[in-house]
């Protein structure tokens, strides 16, 4: 430290009046921010590889001379460990999109901004930054060669590959690596390849203009190589579309060097990607695996991610190497869990976002998820003391450990031993003899309380642990009892791990379909530049009000239909967190009415246990959902109605079971049983909310895309048990016309 204060000394005759270390990265170089005695500020880095710290001056002053934007290099020490620089201050572009990185790719329109800006400002770093540059000043050597990329490919192999314990042919894989050498090498170019060109390497000034840091490791090179490193970043998560766009507007400032030809470039960007996935693996295999450093352990799985979409894209032309790269994405370490065709969350970590298939009709993918901060998940352990607590793997190391063994034990008595607190013996033991529930009382209300905390801060994980004796009896009844508890009253996902039974169980949130995808034809002139379900009410857009109702309501799992003015919804979604997971489903192309939205989203619903609302964004209520929810559970469908005025009503008989529909202004029936007189029924209107089970989605076979929702219930109430729901004092206003808006605010102020 004091020899980087004599240099700060001899290059602005200033004393050093304050020193700040700066956190580093992957690096072995330190840095320190140096505060001058009149209140100036410079950047001292102090390294251990003379030839590293000479590369980044060289450059350095090389292209601050070409005008591009870089720190600007001061001095240099006479033994070449130490350099100033110019302070570009504390805000790196990594950190700006700390938002949309967190929300699992899920960018605002100003941190697209940053995005555009810094691509943009890549090709005149590459380009203008290849004018005049002695290439032999680079370090480690002066052009991307076969020998580099088969260190990067070999350092990927020893590094990551064989630390998988993953079985390969040694030749066959290093043929592979020689032909992808050979072709890497051979994409045209002699531009600056800056090599580690990624979000932590930008700086942003006070304009959030951005400023190139790190780039002592470039060399001549392809222009794609950067691309792939900045677009492809693991953490970042840059969703398909906004890479796409990102790329377009690269080329669009890379055409004001030189000219592109798009496809030769594409080609060799989607080269680039396969080879910067493979070296960054390398890179977390050794800094992860060998150094234990978390940042790369955690950067690990979206690298896979991104790998497995290049590998399903084709994006691997060798053979040999495609096959193993396959195997290897298909570990159980790294294959995401799949549950009936959708790709879900994996083990108890719910903050890892996989993208669904398609519907079978539909192509391409049609479904976006976002993930605001949250949704909590909770996990509920029991166990026996005499093998110790259970791990908490999520890393927060929050939640509570419940002693049991105060309470009658079963255990003691021969009927009881060889069953558990899941069997109903034991439960009519522990509960009549009442210990056990006062216990538990006082369990809720503090687990209640906590659970309520966590929720309102946007936590994402919180563990409770029951120990007995075994981990068989008084434990086990415990944690099932409280995990149904938050299940039930706060509608959030709940994992079940009776460790010493062996016994694992996933409580599945919540799950609400919203229909947000029609015209809103009724509400013009408003819907001629917006969705329907961002009209404002009370200064709040109708899809606000929805989902605040359904969090309230613990519907935290939400799939919102998307046609009319479709990024319009998704960028508000993506802009008001609401501490939900958001999916949608895509009908730009058709909309497909209210059964046929249904059937798009399948792949989105399937997995909704005993069934999901469904809620027309439009429709404000006062109704209690949880009770619709819970009236619907172990039926088909279950549908809120009530006896307001219209033309068109539901027919039900006594138990309220669904036989029919009739129009009274028409006298128009329809009914899957023939000749129904609908004078013998009761008459009902709908309010456009109901529960559906999953269950009825095998008869959707018989329909096509499009279709009433209404007129499939009529088609199979014969067959399965679809039920009307009445609320008592129930509420309800259809904000479908302009002149309703009025009333709506009213109605949601009262």
């Amino acid at each position: 430290m004091e020899e980087l204060k004599k240099l700060y000394r001899e290059a602005t005759g200033l004393d050093v009046a304050g020193v700040e270390a700066i956190p580093g990265a992957g690096s072995n170089r330190k840095y320190y921010r140096l505060k001058g005695s009149d209140g100036s500020t410079l950047i001292g880095a102090v390294g251990t590889s003379r030839d590293e710290n000479h590369a980044f001056c060289y450059l350095g002053k090389h292209f601050t001379e070409a005008g591009l934007p870089v720190p600007q290099v001061i001095a240099e020490s006479k033994d070449g460990l130490r350099y100033l620089q110019s302070d570009l201050g504390n805000q790196s572009l990594f950190d700006a999109l700390k938002g949309g990185r967190e929300a699992g790719g899920r960018y605002n329109a100003h941190e697209k901004e940053l995005l555009s800006r810094t691509i943009a400002a890549l090709p005149a770093m590459q380009i203008r930054g290849a004018l005049g540059l002695d290439f032999t000043q680079c370090y480690p050597q002066e052009a991307l060669d076969e020998t580099n990329v088969l260190f990067d490919l070999n350092y990927f192999k020893y590094c990551f590959l064989k630390a998988t314990g993953l079985d390969f042919h040694e030749l066959k894989l290093e043929a592979s690596f020689q032909l992808m050498a050979r072709d890497i090498v051979s994409i045209p170019g002699g531009a600056f390849m800056y090599r580690d060109f990624q979000a932590r390497n930008v700086m942003l000034d006070s304009q959030e203009n951005p400023y190139f840091i790190d780039f002592q490791g470039g060399r001549k090179g392809p222009v794609q190589y950067d691309v792939a490193s900045f677009l492809w970043q693991a953490s970042a998560r840059y969703p398909k579309k906004l890479r796409q766009e990102l790329i377009k507007v690269y080329l669009q400032s890379l055409k004001q060097y030189q000219e592109v030809n798009e496809k030769q470039f594409r080609q060799g960007l989607q080269l680039c990607v396969l080879f910067r996935l493979l070296q960054v693996l390398g890179a977390y295999g050794f800094r992860g695996y060998f150094e234990r450093k978390k940042h790369f352990l955690e950067s690990i799985p979206p690298a896979m991610e991104s790998l497995r979409d290049l590998l399903v894209e084709g994006g691997c032309p060798y053979p040999y190497l495609n096959e193993v790269l396959t195997s290897l994405v298909s570990m159980p370490q790294f294959k995401p869990e799949k549950k009936e065709n959708t790709k879900r969350a994996d083990g108890f970590k719910t903050t890892e976002i996989n993208p669904y298939p398609s519907h079978p009709q539909d192509g391409p993918a049609t479904f976006s998820r976002y993930d605001a901060q949250g949704p909590l998940v909770v996990r509920v352990f029991s166990f026996s003391y005499k093998k110790g607590i259970p791990e908490d793997t999520s890393g927060n190391g929050g939640g509570y450990v419940f002693d049991c063994r105060s309470t009658h034990n079963p255990g003691r008595y021969e009927p009881y031993k060889q069953l558990t607190g899941l069997d109903e013996p034991v439960i009519r033991f522990l509960e009549d003899d009442g210990e056990i529930l006062t216990f538990l009382e006082s369990v809720y209300k503090l687990a209640d309380a906590h659970v309520t905390r966590y929720i309102q801060r946007g936590f994402t994980s919180l563990m409770f642990s029951f120990g007995c004796t075994g981990g068989q009896h008084r434990s086990v009844y415990s944690a099932q009892h409280l995990a149904e508890h938050i299940h039930k009253k706060f509608g959030i996902e709940v994992h079940i791990c009776h460790r010493e039974q062996g016994i694992e169980q996933v409580l599945t949130p919540a799950r609400c379909m919203v229909f947000a995808a029609g015209l809103g034809t009724r509400l013009k002139p408003l819907t001629d530049t917006m969705p329907k379900a961002l009209v404002p009410v009370a200064e709040k857009p109708l899809l606000e009000h929805l989902l605040d109702k359904l969090k309230a309501s613990g519907f935290n799992d939400v799939v919102i239909n998307v046609h009319h003015f479709a990024d319009m919804i998704e960028d508000w979604c993506q802009q008001h967190p609401m501490g939900m997971h958001i999916w949608f489903s895509d009908e730009r192309e058709q909309l497909l009415e209210t059964g046929g939205g249904i059937k798009h989203a399948v792949p989105l619903l399937r997995d909704a246990g005993e069934g999901f609302l469904i809620h027309n964004v439009d429709i404000l209520s006062n109704a209690d959902l949880r009770a619709l929810a819970e009236a619907g559970k172990g039926r088909a469908a279950t549908l809120l109605v009530s006896e307001r005025d219209t033309q068109r009503y539901l027919l039900f008989d006594d138990d309220m079971r669904l036989v029919g529909w009739t129009n009274i202004a028409t006298g128009e029936v329809r009914s899957p049983y023939p000749g129904l007189d609908p004078k013998l029924y009761h008459k009902y209107a709908f309010a456009g909310i109901h529960y559906m089970n999953p269950l009825l989605f095998r008869y959707f076979d018989d329909w096509g895309d499009k279709f009433s929702i209404i007129d499939f219930y009529l088609s199979v109430c014969d067959k399965e048990p679809i039920y009307g729901y009445i609320q008592p004092g129930l509420k309800l206003l259809d904000v479908g016309k302009f002149n309703t808006l009025k009333e709506a605010e009213e109605f949601v102020k009262a």
